[in-house]
């Protein structure tokens, strides 16, 4: 394009924009048609890419990624409450679809209250670290933290064998799977209930845990680690569909106006401009995803029950790698692959501390509130803290970008207008949304 710089270029490329219906300032119809243009020619480069929708990511850490029968019976295992201690909280209680995989609340509610926002999970199959702070590196290891965390599901590793055991459509199903579950029928050598607990070594459930051995300790983590992939199986599958922001741009690519036209209203073109260009929102939430996959610090305002000292990532390093479901760890199935040597190649600095991962924004309308402790309750609120952020006092520092804009109120509207636009036109089929009613397909 004639008005692309050469510095727009490169920083498009530094990006990793060039993987677009176009590549970066390279030809397209949008321009072709005689007539005004319908956004800032300048900007098409950071807009391309946010209609490339990428392959279905795989996942070589997870063997059961892409089985289709252990997809079916993650999603059976993500409705069951019976994974609970109390036998009332399953992982849509705070994940439930029908509030847009969140719950609705700052905090979430299951056996306790937790102390981060509940993230909504559409897409997140594409992204590289899972939590807020990045302290699981695959879906799979995500889903083994809430099944044995105290204020979430609140089992342990041998109690999940117990109850898989002891119900015959859970037994059935997971043998049929993947193999017999182990016999824990011995008390001298089967806890109530144990699991390791390194934060609390004088844990009931961590002292259990030492009185076990070795093989039978691997018996029983084997199980919640197979379950956690089944379930992330599942959740690989919980992918958006198109947008009319998907509609706009291709349409524009192909240089039909009235299409591009019909997509997108005035309002919302205005704020698909303000959030590419002015706002430079592109240089966190970029791509197909809207997220650069990576942790910012956006200087977020203290709210009550959220920790105003969090570090996020900082600590979130250490985390991870002394993880025991790490991608490099013996229960990957893929040990020394791209993921497990992404994490070798991560060095922990200061710059992180306060830094928490950027979200995904397709369907970001459907679960409110947002950020990592439920800051905002609206994208109201949320685009008028980015106009204009004020203060900051947490750790670490805020992101440079991040500088008062002086939008008017008719601009924030059109960005929140753009955001909602984010939703998908066609809602996902309602079986992969519902608990199945059998356990296998």
């Amino acid at each position: 394009m004639a008005a692309q710089t050469q510095g727009d270029l490169m920083r498009c490329r530094e990006l990793g924009l060039t993987f677009g219906l176009v590549a970066c300032g390279g030809p397209s119809k949008a321009l072709d048609s005689g007539e005004p243009p319908l956004v800032d020619p300048e900007l098409l480069p950071y807009i391309w890419p946010m209609a490339a929708r990428p392959d279905q990511p795989s996942d070589p850490t997870n063997r059961w990624a892409g089985d289709e029968a252990a997809a079916w019976f993650g999603r059976y295992l993500y409705f069951e409450p019976r994974l609970s201690s109390t036998g009332t909280i399953s992982c849509a209680t705070c994940h439930d679809p029908a509030r847009g995989t969140g719950d609705g609340l700052a905090l979430s509610e299951a056996i306790g209250t937790t102390t981060r926002h509940a993230p909504a999970l559409w897409n997140l199959a594409h992204q590289r670290w899972l939590y807020w702070d990045g302290r699981c590196d695959s879906l799979w290891c995500q889903a083994t933290g809430p099944i044995e965390a105290e204020q979430e599901m609140g089992l342990d590793r041998v109690r999940l064998v117990r109850i898989l055991s002891t119900h015959e459509d859970l037994r059935g199903a997971y043998s049929e799977l993947f193999g017999p579950l182990p016999d824990i029928s011995d008390p001298t050598r089967f806890p109530e209930a144990a699991r390791p607990v390194e934060s609390d070594p004088e844990h009931p459930h961590h002292l259990a845990w030492l009185t076990m051995n070795p093989a039978d300790q691997d018996a029983v983590t084997e199980v919640l680690v197979t379950v956690a992939k089944a379930i992330a199986a599942y959740e690989q599958t919980l992918q958006t569909s198109d947008t009319r922001v998907d509609r706009f741009v291709r349409a524009l690519d192909t240089g039909k106006r009235s299409v591009a036209e019909a997509a997108l209203t005035e309002e919302e073109r205005l704020g698909l401009e303000l959030f590419a260009g002015e706002g430079e929102c592109v240089f966190c939430h970029s791509g197909w995803t809207f997220s650069n996959k990576e942790f910012h610090n956006v200087g977020l305002p203290e709210v009550e029950g959220v920790d105003g000292l969090d570090t996020g990532r900082y600590d979130g390093i250490d985390r991870l790698r002394n993880h025991p479901f790490r991608s490099g760890s013996v229960w990957s199935d893929d040990p020394t692959g791209e993921a497990a040597s992404r994490l070798e190649r991560i060095a922990q600095t200061f710059e992180q501390l306060g830094q928490f991962k950027t979200p995904g924004l397709r369907e970001i309308a459907s679960h409110p509130p947002y950020m990592h402790g439920g800051h905002f309750a609206s994208l109201t609120e949320v685009v008028a803290f980015y106009a204009e952020p004020g203060l900051y006092n947490g750790p670490g520092h805020r992101e440079e970008l991040l500088v008062a804009r002086g939008w008017s109120t008719e601009e924030q509207a059109a960005m929140v207008a753009f955001l909602e636009a984010l939703s998908a036109t066609d809602p996902p089929s309602p079986d992969l949304l519902e608990a199945p009613v059998t356990p296998l397909p």
